[in-house]
């Protein structure tokens, strides 16, 4: 008996991605409909839709996470998911950069310092971390 799960026996067809990713797209175009219409509860709940509907996407949460960020101000919640996503993909040196600058921001520097320090050893030489 395989111990893979029924949607690694049954990959998504290229249309369903594409239906997929365009579900995903609408809702983070509604995210930030809602904010500007002042629905902050609606602009979260978009994006808590979007990452039930492909809960594995880093990006995903890195986008929740720059909403909370600048224009909510919530840190915390910026944090937790920056950590998120680098739990899932911790090869991103982009993850590591951004949680580093919340880690700042909310006064820990040497986490801050952790973080930035890793994104340094997983970025290409000469990248931006390199120019700091």
């Amino acid at each position: 008996m395989s111990n893979l799960s029924q949607s690694q026996l049954n990959p998504l067809s290229p249309v369903e991605v594409s239906t997929k990713a365009k579900e995903i797209s609408l809702y983070i175009k509604q995210a930030y409909s809602h904010f500007a219409a002042g629905d902050i509860e609606s602009a979260i709940a978009d994006f808590n839709t979007a990452i039930c509907i492909h809960p594995h996407s880093a990006e995903l949460y890195t986008a929740r996470a720059n909403f909370r960020k600048k224009k909510l101000g919530d840190r915390q919640g910026a944090l937790e998911d920056y950590t998120q996503a680098i739990y899932i993909n911790p090869e991103n040196a982009f993850f590591y950069f951004w949680r580093s600058q919340i880690h700042q921001e909310l006064g820990n520097q040497q986490k801050a310092v952790e973080d930035y320090n890793i994104a340094m050893s997983l970025a290409p030489e000469g990248t931006m971390y390199h120019l700091i």
